[in-house]
């Protein structure tokens, strides 16, 4: 009997001290996925199938700023972000970058109601490396320094945009930009008309983001007037998308000029140059017949005086041909009337500007631009000053 009860005791031991060393082997297991110093949190734990870590969907993609669409009848994911799309069916080991088939390792399932996808894959499908410790069990994903690295892509890019851009060097300037960007054309002739001009370039870079295949990315690029015939100083703001080209190379795909930003400083509205008398009546009388044509709302006669090349010259015409002057009165008239600036086909005038057509007086100052055309001034431009 006491031969029994000790080896019931020695079992009973052993199994305690097995249940004892394996407690701690279930924390090992535990993969715990960071993005950058930020871990990831998923209500289901992420797990290890044949080498490869899977986690849950949702917030895999929401942490890495994508979209997230769920088709159940299809059993597909789908995340997007700018313009990257990743597309994986439960079940498949096919799975769609922007489109192009890949196949997986191992396909994504489903378990404990929860859809669980392979991470490195989704990691580097949108461009972020991953680092796997297998002694800490930990997956890092390294967003912030792709994104530096993307951030010394662009600003490479936009050094090249200062320099040539202040050297008028147009081949140079347009070999930034991807030879298939849909907006290659309208960028050359942006250029020859920027280099008509002498002008100071200068640009900054901000809110970088890798989005995949693609960087995103922007920018402000500063024109300021160092010589040559008159143009505004101003600060142009884009938004990029950047795509390599068939060397690998980072090149500027897409560009949306979203806001432009003038700066008038007091050098230029306190300025005094000296006008020929006669030239000065000129100008003055352009500005007065532009009145005038307002407040008799005589179409013929406020268009005689804006320059067939300004953005005004359509934009007025449309107005007239749809009836302004039968919707607003003006009675508009100069308080002010300074030349600003005076060389050899511009001018510049500031204007302290009224119109009491209803009664109530509205003040406005303004600075027109104006071109000597065929012996004849005529507005090109005018900026409204706050």
């Amino acid at each position: 009997m006491k031969k029994k009860i000790s080896l019931l005791a020695i079992a009973f031991l052993f199994l305690f001290a097995s249940a004892a060393q394996a407690a701690p082997a279930k924390d090992q297991g535990k993969i715990r996925v960071y993005l950058d110093n930020q871990e990831i949190q998923f209500a289901a734990a992420p797990i290890m199938k044949n080498g490869v870590t899977f986690v849950q969907f949702r917030p895999l993609f929401q942490a890495l700023d994508y979209k997230v669409h769920w088709n159940g009848a299809n059993k597909q994911v789908t995340g997007t972000y700018l313009d990257q799309k990743l597309q994986m069916t439960i079940g498949q080991k096919t799975a769609y970058v922007n489109g192009a088939k890949t196949t997986l390792q191992i396909a994504p399932f489903t378990q404990g109601g929860n859809t669980l996808v392979p991470l490195r894959f989704v990691a580097e499908a949108t461009g972020l490396p991953v680092k796997w410790d297998s002694k800490s069990r930990t997956v890092k994903i390294d967003r912030e320094g792709a994104t530096v690295k993307a951030e010394d892509e662009v600003k490479k890019l936009y050094r090249i945009i200062e320099e040539a851009g202040t050297a008028k060097k147009l081949d140079e300037v347009m070999s930034v930009f991807h030879p298939e960007s849909p907006v290659l054309a309208e960028v050359k002739q942006h250029y020859q008309d920027q280099f008509k001009n002498d002008k100071h370039v200068s640009a900054d870079v901000w809110d970088v983001a890798v989005a995949g295949t693609s960087i995103h990315a922007y920018t402000s690029v500063s024109l300021d007037r160092i010589g040559g015939p008159f143009a505004w100083d101003v600060t142009l703001h884009y938004e990029n998308l950047l795509k390599k080209d068939a060397s690998g190379a980072w090149k500027i795909y897409d560009l949306n000029l979203y806001e432009t930003e003038y700066f008038l400083g007091d050098k230029l509205l306190e300025a005094r140059p000296a006008v020929p008398e006669a030239e000065q009546k000129a100008i003055v009388e352009s500005i007065d017949i532009q009145y005038k044509g307002f407040n008799e709302e005589n179409g013929p006669l406020l268009m005689s005086v804006i320059h067939p090349d300004s953005v005004f010259h359509e934009m007025f015409q449309t107005s007239i041909d749809e009836g302004i002057f039968d919707e607003v009165n003006f009675n508009l008239k100069s308080e002010e009337l300074r030349t600003v600036f005076f060389e050899g086909e511009d001018a510049v005038v500031y204007a302290e500007e009224s119109d009491d057509a209803d009664g109530e007086t509205i003040h406005s100052t303004s600075l027109y631009w104006l071109k000597k055309t065929e012996g004849k001034w005529l507005i090109y431009d005018v900026l409204e000053l706050e």
